[in-house]
């Protein structure tokens, strides 16, 4: 494994400001990028104003920042603190980290001793509760949700960010022991970075038997297509970020190892789902 511990991204902070609610119910500017949740509802909009992005998160704040320091929050009223703690790390610092040039894919993960294996799939397919349950046979947690990455010198470098894990108390009794650092609903506060490994498109498939999840090599070709779907876009960026953006996942479809694993959906059957992937992420590539 390479030395890429100097390459961990520096989460910002978050400054609350005074509430302004005239300003804080309307979006500041032309809107370039909208956010919706798996219901396809509106959870914010996004756009820049001379060098500065801001994200309006309706009925809460808009957040502004730059390509560097501090994000700032001017909520609608007082007493959201919570709300605004919670939008912020899990909807708020992987845009900023976005428009500071970083990439982002929509997976959770963990890591194994080659790195950072990634579980990409669409809403509702259970990644966050596989994730842990691969983490209970054995692998390091690494994050939930989204997975930061950079490409350095052609390689892909992976960042975990300070998530709180979130999966229901049925799926935690599932899963049983878990590392003691993972305290649910809470956010972990390091950063770190290891290489990206491997990265598993998680379908669900009930033709498959539910002890043998199949796995099922994604050529180069179909790579860049795959991951462009379960990528993060920036659209409030310039034709060179968009550029480098497509740079950037064409070099992790060339590197980065990709599979496709196909399982039947089954809560009871979890963790051989969960040491099924773990032992193939240790083996060595086909």
């Amino acid at each position: 494994m390479c030395d890429v511990a100097a390459v961990a991204p520096a989460i910002p902070r978050l400054h609350i400001g005074v509430p302004d609610p005239v300003r804080a119910h309307v979006s500041p500017g032309a809107v370039l990028q909208h956010w919706r949740d798996n219901e396809g509802r509106l959870i914010a909009t996004g756009g820049r104003r001379d060098d500065t992005w801001w994200m309006h998160w309706q009925a809460l704040a808009t957040f502004w920042f730059s390509d560097h320091g501090s994000v700032r929050a001017e909520p609608i009223r007082n007493g959201l603190d919570a709300e605004l703690r919670d939008s912020f790390v899990r909807g708020v610092i992987p845009v900023v980290l976005l428009a500071r040039g970083f990439e982002a894919l929509h997976a959770s993960a963990v890591v194994v001793p080659r790195g950072v294996v990634a579980l990409c799939g669409t809403s509702g397919t259970g990644k966050s509760t596989t994730a842990l349950a691969i983490a209970a046979n054995g692998a390091r947690h690494y994050s939930d949700d989204t997975v930061i990455y950079q490409v350095l010198e052609g390689k892909a470098v992976a960042s975990a960010l300070p998530f709180p894990v979130r999966v229901d108390a049925t799926a935690r009794e599932v899963v049983g022991s878990v590392p003691r650092d993972i305290r649910f609903g809470e956010p972990r506060v390091e950063s770190t970075s290891e290489p990206l490994h491997r990265i598993y498109q998680m379908v669900r498939d009930a033709s498959v038997s539910k002890a043998a999840p199949e796995f099922v090599s994604v050529s180069p070709a179909r790579r860049f297509e795959l991951l462009l779907t379960h990528s993060h876009p920036f659209d409030m960026g310039g034709d060179n970020r968009r550029r480098a953006f497509i740079e950037n996942l064409m070099a992790v479809a060339r590197t980065v190892d990709v599979w496709e694993c196909r399982f039947a959906p089954s809560l009871p059957d979890l963790p051989a789902l969960a040491a099924a992937i773990l032992q193939h992420a240790q083996q060595e590539s086909a």
